[in-house]
């Protein structure tokens, strides 16, 4: 099942495409690409292309790759590739960021997440993360960076606890058996998670949608659960698809730590199954209703059959899904 928009993609740009991710995963040819890369490339390009990998292409940038791809949402869906590319082998190449950068810039794809990634492969990973939570802030909820901050570090004061919300998570007892209320319950209780929003759990405006993709998409929270949840959430909010994935994947990939997540997720390295994230990733993509907006009021939901929840949200089934 390839992305439907890179499907409908004519042979030229295909071509430009392939040449692209030839580019970056040898650093325009100053880099000899791993034997993994090779193989991940290869199947990854049919995933999300619907096409086999071609033979030799080039590895230097095509020109006009822009004037070639040429809708906003096969831009993001090419930079989604790519991305997944540069983060292939765990450790973060500079040369590949650095033209990861430049095709962001071309593309008109979120340039400046990417330019906090080349911060972070400069050393500056604190002044990185730092202008990846002011993006995260303003992008998904609209907030100032104090705010944003207070909305984390508050509730542990004791402060600003999410009462409406902490009445409703409390009320999940009495969720009928198979609905998502009931799964949403066994993931907090299974988990040994707080509610959102209450002294000792995340905020409700970030956190709780998070939660609730896990249990529609059937994630776990191991490492690789994780991945694929913010995959399945790149696909679903496009937009700000490489502002969701970075941080999780600097976490579990490259062993670079979030400074706000490093207390709840510990930093790992070569946890990422490539091919197994495009498919959380499609799966995302291919989701329809509302869902798709970040704030989704998810409480009129939350006593229907989580099947009939995933099938009216056109939830493409996944292997190991419950």
């Amino acid at each position: 099942m390839a992305f439907h928009d890179l499907a409908s993609l004519p042979p030229a740009a295909v071509a430009a495409v392939a040449q692209t991710c030839e580019a970056l995963i040898t650093a325009e040819g100053q880099e000899q690409a791993t034997l993994r890369e090779r193989q991940l490339l290869a199947t990854l390009f049919l995933d999300l292309l619907g096409q086999p990998w071609p033979a030799q292409p080039a590895a230097t940038m095509p020109v006009g790759l822009a004037g070639l791809v040429l809708s906003h949402r096969q831009r993001q869906e090419v930079m989604q590739l790519l991305t997944l590319l540069a983060f292939l082998e765990p450790r973060l190449d500079q040369a590949k960021v650095q033209l990861l950068e430049r095709i962001a810039a071309e593309l008109q794809v979120e340039p400046g997440v990417v330019a906090d990634l080349e911060e972070v492969c400069r050393g500056h990973v604190l002044k990185a993360f730092g202008d990846l939570y002011r993006r995260t802030f303003a992008a998904l909820n609209s907030d100032g960076v104090v705010q944003g901050y207070a909305r984390f570090i508050l509730p542990m004061l004791g402060l600003g606890i999410d009462r409406e919300h902490e009445s409703r998570y409390a009320a999940l007892d009495t969720a009928p058996a198979g609905s998502l209320g009931a799964g949403l319950r066994a993931y907090y209780q299974h988990n040994g998670f707080p509610f959102p929003g209450s002294r000792k759990g995340l905020p409700y405006a970030y956190v709780a949608i998070h939660d609730v993709h896990h249990v529609i998409g059937g994630y776990a929270t191991d490492p690789d659960g994780e991945l694929q949840v913010l995959g399945f959430s790149m696909g679903l909010f496009p937009d700000h698809a490489l502002l969701i994935a970075l941080p999780a994947l600097l976490q579990f990939q490259m062993g670079i730590a979030d400074p706000l997540a490093g207390s709840v997720a510990p930093k790992l390295k070569d946890q990422l199954d490539a091919p197994t994230f495009a498919q959380a990733l499609q799966r995302g993509a291919a989701t329809t209703g509302p869902i798709r907006d970040f704030h989704w009021d998810f409480w009129p939901w939350i006593d229907r059959p989580l099947s009939d929840v995933r099938r009216d949200l056109q939830v493409l089934p996944a292997s190991g899904a419950p």
